[in-house]
């Protein structure tokens, strides 16, 4: 775990609807899946904004083009807020919310955290929120090159699905506070 530069919430939107538009338009021009394709490789060189489009197409599904996959949108929006996102980060927060209050009530990891030079109050939240993410990505071995593959056929959310990002989020908590008051 460590601390990275985020990309700010504004600059993250902003740069998601641009690509998101461009993608959009692939589908309409017939060139989608060229698109998705660099799109892919962009998000796979971890820019942070390609891989939380990468969810986003994951997520809504390009009929006969690319079906809806909650595993992959979940994998890549992690993805994304373990790289930094604060968009992303955002849209994962309900997700998160269950592991951030342990920390973030825990007056002892708080203080220690706040020692550091990284984390303020005004930035607490988004730092513990991108260690979770970063430790679900160790837990669950999350490897953008591996994330690539279309699958043929949809997987859309279910709660057994889901339990195995809770799972590693449970499973990374210890960690994310020992990296905090260390």
């Amino acid at each position: 775990m460590d601390y990275k530069d985020f990309t700010k919430r504004e600059t993250a939107y902003n740069q998601f609807v641009k690509l998101r538009k461009k993608i959009i338009e692939s589908e309409n021009e017939g060139t989608f899946p060229d698109a998705f394709a660099d799109l892919c490789a962009t998000a796979m060189g971890g820019d942070c904004v390609a891989q939380d489009v990468v969810a986003y197409f994951f997520n809504r599904g390009v009929p006969s083009l690319l079906p809806v996959n909650y595993e992959l949108y979940m994998s890549w929006e992690i993805l994304a807020g373990a790289n930094g996102n604060e968009f992303a980060l955002e849209k994962l927060e309900f997700f998160l919310n269950p592991s951030l209050e342990p920390i973030i009530n825990d007056e002892r990891i708080l203080f220690e955290a706040l020692k550091r030079k990284n984390v303020t109050k005004d930035n607490a939240l988004l730092v513990i929120s991108n260690l979770i993410c970063e430790g679900i990505v160790d837990k669950l071995k999350l490897d953008p090159k591996k994330l690539v593959n279309i699958p043929e056929k949809p997987k859309p959310y279910s709660s057994e699905l889901n339990r195995k990002f809770y799972d590693a989020m449970d499973n990374s908590l210890e960690a994310v506070a020992i990296f905090l008051i260390s």
